[in-house]
């Protein structure tokens, strides 16, 4: 049966990627599943179009030698039974890194997924989160309270497919910022192919994606707040301490006090007073403990915000290559198609 052998195809193949990243894995999967497929409608004996593909260590090998290039990941896979194997791009030795990045603690300055991560929770992350948040709150209300009537239902599905819609446009940010490797394709919602309209609600109801991506748009909005509050105020506070030196060579001092003779700025272990005109200068003797404070919190603040866009990524990542058990719809007599 063909069913019967892509389906052990696919198990093989599963296993030969074992240990490589789940959104490659994810890809190699559906990559292969709708090359065989379309080979068999096509008219391809099911073995023919498996002998032509490749045998399932090939194409693992192939993905990982692929997913180590500078681009792997352009173009779809390939539908056509009369181009075997998996459509990928070149897969070339990546480009020798800077040497800079490769140091210890201090190399984190040039990583990129670094710096993306600070954007990322400091920025753009906490606006989506919010906008995720009011939008499945808002809908969510409006859904819930008209359940009894008509229109409650295709409602609160419509937030189910918005919510997927939302994840996958996360996945996409999480990725150009965070670094974190997400799916090129969506796994079809299991059973919804060539049934009626309420056999395919009943799938995407029974589609565990649907659910995990209502639950991280909800989710995500009080974790957001946190880390946003956390990296501005890193953040802040690393800025301050690397601007005091330059303050310093300029002349310019590090505040101006009128009228109060008894203030007095606490900076690090100094307490600094107010001269006569009233302002506060940074002694030559708080340059360099200033500033290597100033690197130390901001190397900190850079591990730190990398350390949360991985597990970020991750969480975003896990939802995308879920692949939930086949779920059989309704019978066809128990729905009006």
């Amino acid at each position: 049966m063909p069913e019967t052998a892509i389906r052990g195809y696919l198990a093989q193949l599963s296993t030969a990627l074992d240990g490589c990243d789940a959104a490659l894995r994810h890809d190699a999967l559906l990559d292969a599943e709708a090359h065989l497929r379309a080979a068999v409608r096509a008219g391809t004996p099911a073995e023919r179009a498996i002998a032509d593909y490749g045998t399932p260590d090939e194409i693992a090998r192939a993905y990982r030698d692929a997913d180590g290039g500078p681009a792997p990941w352009r173009g779809g896979p390939s539908a056509s039974p009369e181009a075997p194997g998996p459509s990928l791009a070149s897969a070339e030795s990546p480009a020798p890194r800077g040497g800079f990045r490769r140091l210890p603690v201090i190399g984190v300055w040039a990583q990129p997924q670094a710096w993306g991560a600070l954007l990322y929770f400091g920025v753009v992350g906490f606006a989506l989160a919010l906008a995720y948040f009011v939008w499945s709150v808002s809908v969510g209300a409006v859904a819930i309270g008209l359940l009894p009537t008509l229109l409650g239902f295709p409602i609160f599905v419509a937030l189910l497919g918005s919510a997927r819609a939302l994840c996958l446009f996360e996945g996409r940010v999480v990725q150009a910022l965070l670094g974190v490797r997400m799916p090129r394709r969506t796994q079809p919602v299991a059973g919804a192919d060539s049934v009626g309209f309420w056999q395919r609600i009943w799938c995407w109801l029974r589609d565990i994606r649907s659910w995990l991506s209502l639950a991280y748009l909800l989710g995500n909005f009080p974790a957001s707040v946190a880390t946003f509050a956390v990296t501005i105020v890193l953040t802040a506070f690393s800025a301050v301490l690397l601007a005091m030196p330059v303050l310093f060579a300029l002349g310019v001092p590090i505040a101006s006090v009128d009228g109060e003779p008894d203030f007095t700025v606490r900076l690090l272990w100094m307490e600094l007073s107010p001269d006569a005109d009233g302002n506060v200068w940074l002694p030559g003797t708080a340059v360099l403990p200033t500033f290597l404070a100033g690197i130390a919190l901001m190397t900190a603040t850079l591990w730190l915000v990398r350390g949360l866009g991985w597990v970020y990524g991750h969480v975003v990542q896990a939802i995308q290559v879920a692949r939930p058990r086949p779920a059989l719809p309704p019978r066809a007599n128990a729905w009006r198609a």
